[in-house]
């Protein structure tokens, strides 16, 4: 049980006085031949470009649609160097993207029939060429979220399998060592007694690991309303569990996506109803120390109704940027977010945030930190969530890159303007 939740945070104002936010250099958007595109990740490559990984398909479309994975590569400037679109018959997508090496991993979902959904791993070359694909999983329906690149040289991926652990038609957290080739060293599966399934995952120390866990008791196919609780578990080397915590305060609490800081503890972030009226949510933060213990916590109220955090970059000032989203219009149809990008003190204390957007679903899904000092977002344009027979509307891949002040009078004018911003 964690330990009673602060009171909700106030939103400051854009900076507080000594603040350097972070400004737009440039905001780029990729559609592929009209179709809905979502971006999941991105990595910058060991040459400065960036790969972006995601999915792609028809709109509208609700259900029973086939859906591809996407990936496109593109340069510092955001310029498109090439694009690939991989999958088969069904609803196939990308979620992850590391290095291996100059190469990339791509993990995410795919249509294997007529065993359902399972693990897609993939090894793609710098040029976009295909090195090989694997599958993984049994007769039920396997998912993963993440891939690691582990200390010793092999890989870890984890998310939601059906098929493994304890049978009883609901999925458990599934975590699997691979090595460089793909193939499996060790499986394991977590069970905490409902819909489990594995969000994210660090190294942590020199051999042992932190997984993020959502868990949903009720209503899990819904997006707004399912009762969900959040742990993380502290594994050694081999998966054996040696300490778990959970946050079930309140009927919503979601952790997206865990990052390691330079003081050997790690930052969490995601969204919970803590302190809103359920099924509202705003954007939640954990800061673990050391000993993988709470340090700090903070609950950042909401621009709208429904708030949340998908991502966080430590910064070389140990600063933090998390990517978030903000429903900063109330409409009926709750169709509204917007980018919410928030600088943090090492502290947890908020010291700027911007949001923008357009009148449709905007949202920065992954940050990195990029090797020049920058930041990278990148996430998606204009989905639509209403109304039904619209889904998923003209979305496009969005990678923004952010730069401090020091730069920020340069990049405009050597790559375009920068998007305003609205706070």
């Amino acid at each position: 049980m964690a330990p009673s939740s602060p009171p909700v945070q106030p939103i400051p104002p854009a900076s507080v006085a000594g603040a350097m936010p972070l400004s737009v250099a440039w905001e780029k958007r990729f559609d592929n031949n009209g179709r809905a595109d979502v971006a999941a990740s991105v990595v910058e490559t060991p040459d400065g470009d960036l790969v972006v990984v995601g999915v792609t398909g028809p709109t509208p479309c609700l259900i029973g649609c086939n859906w591809d994975g996407w990936i496109i590569k593109i340069n510092g400037r955001g310029d498109l160097l090439w694009s690939r679109q991989l999958g088969s018959n069904g609803a196939d997508s990308f979620n992850f993207v590391t290095l291996k090496g100059t190469h990339y991993w791509v993990t995410g979902t795919r249509r294997v029939f007529p065993n359902a959904y399972q693990a897609w791993l993939l090894e793609i070359a710098p040029d976009g060429n295909l090195v090989w694909e694997k599958t993984f999983g049994g007769s039920q329906d396997e998912f993963v979220v993440e891939t690691l690149a582990a200390p010793d040289g092999n890989f870890l991926m984890t998310g939601r399998t059906v098929s493994y652990g304890v049978q009883d038609g609901k999925g458990d957290v599934w975590l699997v060592k691979l090595d460089p080739n793909g193939n499996i060293i060790w499986s394991k599966t977590y069970d905490l007694g409902a819909e489990d399934g594995g969000t994210s995952l660090i190294s942590w120390r020199s051999d042992r690991y932190i997984l993020t866990v959502n868990t949903c008791t009720s209503d899990c196919r819904s997006v707004l309303t399912p009762h969900v609780f959040a742990s993380y578990l502290v594994l050694d080397a081999n998966g054996n569990v040696l300490k778990t915590r959970t946050f079930n305060e309140g009927p919503k609490n979601k952790f997206n996506t865990i990052k390691p800081t330079r003081d050997g503890g790690a930052i969490i972030v995601g969204g919970t109803s803590m302190r809103e009226q359920f099924p509202s949510e705003d954007t939640w933060i954990v800061k673990l120390n050391a000993d993988a213990e709470v340090a700090w916590m903070r609950i950042w109220n909401s621009y709208g109704r429904y708030d949340g955090a998908y991502d966080v970059v430590q910064m070389p000032d140990d600063s933090y940027v998390v990517a978030a989203y903000s429903q900063v219009y109330q409409t009926p149809e709750m169709n509204f977010d917007n980018f919410w990008v928030i600088g943090l003190s090492s502290a947890g204390d908020m010291l700027w945030s911007r949001t923008w957007g357009g009148p449709d679903n905007d949202d920065p899904v992954s940050a990195i930190l990029t090797s020049d000092g920058g930041v990278v977002l990148a996430g998606f344009r204009d989905a639509v969530s209403w109304p039904l027979d619209m889904i998923p509307g003209p979305a496009d891949f969005d990678v923004i890159k952010m730069t401090d002040r020091s730069v920020q009078n340069v990049l405009p004018l050597l790559f375009g303007k920068a998007p305003a911003l609205r706070h």
